[in-house]
């Protein structure tokens, strides 16, 4: 057996979902808009809509990044 790589798959095509799939989508672009403007009142926003049995109090503790 050989350790070397002899091809690596490279695909292009692209499959668009159907317009009905597209129309039920939870993300409409102006969510892209919403999100870009101020991310943490973004995600405070998509964590509320979560059940929490202590209510979150930061949505980004930058004190330790994780990148």
């Amino acid at each position: 057996m050989s350790s070397q790589i002899d091809h690596v798959f490279d695909e292009t095509r692209v499959f668009p979902p159907s317009p009905e799939f597209a129309a039920a989508a939870v993300a409409q672009p102006e969510i892209y808009t919403e999100a870009a403007t101020d991310r943490e009142a973004f995600w405070a926003k998509q964590a509320r809509e979560l059940h929490w049995h202590t209510p979150f109090t930061g949505v980004l503790d930058w004190s330790t990044p994780p990148f």
